[in-house]
């Protein structure tokens, strides 16, 4: 089993040892137990698992996978356990100035595998040449993977572009999420008769809103991004995140796979994941770890929260009050005094969870 740096090694223990097909669940409840979502987390191997290598190798005592000039590494198929419709990946990977890498993914059925599809890029990776995000049975929609049919595997391929000898890209982990928007839809499991136990961490408030103009509107993930670096001991402005992790090809700062790398960039490695289970929740607070939440919310969905709607958001989850309570940092608030709130458990389930679940899990 690979070890992974504490908390972050707890997602294997938690979310390995619950995945499973879930059954229906009671629409007014909300969700506890096991996660609707299957993951994979670690390093990548090689040659003895399938996998394949050129120009690089693998650190086994350190744990990581190192790429040189024109180097490419392909994993070996990795299995979903079930089938999957939606592919999400992250990656930690150091990359030396004037190099970039690429990172590719292919799924399968029964039948042949799919051409490489373009899900993310860090770095200069002009030299890639021509690459694709479509195909007849799927779409890379900015950052994630959703497929017309079910599939059972994936596998994926990283390209290094720009390496000079002795100064090779480090990969340290890669991270899959395989999800059935089948089962996403049958909502999560049966409800627990009490709530979370009460768990509050101390996380700085930060306000997008106090960054500029052109900026303030935008920029909710590199502000929680912020939030878990300081949280972690390693303060950003909000704006330096904004800037290091700008995805120029859809003109957006909140891409979930280049902010968690971003994060890995400025020092605090961190994981993207999809969860189901106020369980999981309450279990990476009590490791000391606040989530990053996407959520999507109509109007009069989300009571307390500093908007009526919005068709994406990110905001921090920073405990639980025991009494159905979620305590957050919402960075839409107009001051960084107002960013720390409450939303009622059942309501950020129904704008987090039931869309999905997306969370980055940001610290050491």
């Amino acid at each position: 089993m690979i070890r992974l740096p504490p908390p972050l090694s707890s997602i294997l223990l938690l979310l390995g040892a619950c995945a499973g097909t879930p059954e229906p669940a009671h629409n007014s409840a909300p969700s506890f137990g096991e996660p609707l979502h299957r993951f994979t987390v670690g390093v990548p191997q090689t040659s003895a698992d399938g996998s394949r290598l050129r120009n690089g190798s693998l650190d086994l005592d350190r744990e990581r996978l190192m790429l040189g000039p024109e180097a490419w590494f392909e994993s070996a198929p990795v299995e979903a356990h079930g089938l999957f419709d939606q592919l999400l990946m992250s990656w930690n990977v150091h990359v030396p100035e004037g190099a970039g890498v690429l990172l590719e993914v292919s799924v399968q059925s029964d039948g042949p595998w799919s051409p490489w599809l373009h899900l993310a890029d860090w770095g200069d990776v002009e030299q890639a040449g021509a690459t694709t995000r479509y195909y007849e049975r799927g779409t890379v929609q900015v950052d994630i993977l959703h497929l017309e049919e079910s599939m059972h595997r994936a596998r994926y391929r990283i390209r290094a572009f720009g390496v000079q000898s002795g100064d090779p890209v480090v990969v340290h982990r890669t991270t899959l999420t395989f999800t059935s928007t089948r089962d996403l839809d049958m909502r999560f499991q049966r409800g627990l008769p009490a709530f979370p136990a009460a768990v509050q961490l101390t996380v700085p408030a930060l306000s997008q809103r106090d960054a500029p103009p052109d900026l303030s509107s935008r920029i909710c993930s590199p502000t929680c991004v912020a939030m878990a670096m300081a949280h972690a001991g390693r303060p950003v402005s909000p704006t330096d995140v904004a800037h290091l992790v700008f995805d120029k090809e859809h003109d957006i700062y909140g891409n979930w796979v280049r902010s968690v790398q971003g994060a890995f960039e400025l020092g605090v490695p961190g994981v993207l994941v999809r969860l189901s289970s106020w369980d999981a929740v309450e279990h990476f607070l009590r490791q000391g770890m606040p989530l990053i939440v996407s959520v999507k919310v109509r109007l009069g969905e989300l009571t307390g929260a500093p908007y009526g709607n919005t068709p994406g958001h990110l905001l921090m989850i920073t405990g639980l009050d025991g009494d159905g309570g979620v305590l957050v940092n919402d960075p839409a608030a107009s001051t960084a005094q107002d960013v720390p709130r409450t939303y009622r458990l059942e309501e950020l389930e129904r704008v987090w969870m039931a869309r999905g679940g997306v969370a980055y899990l940001i610290g050491r």
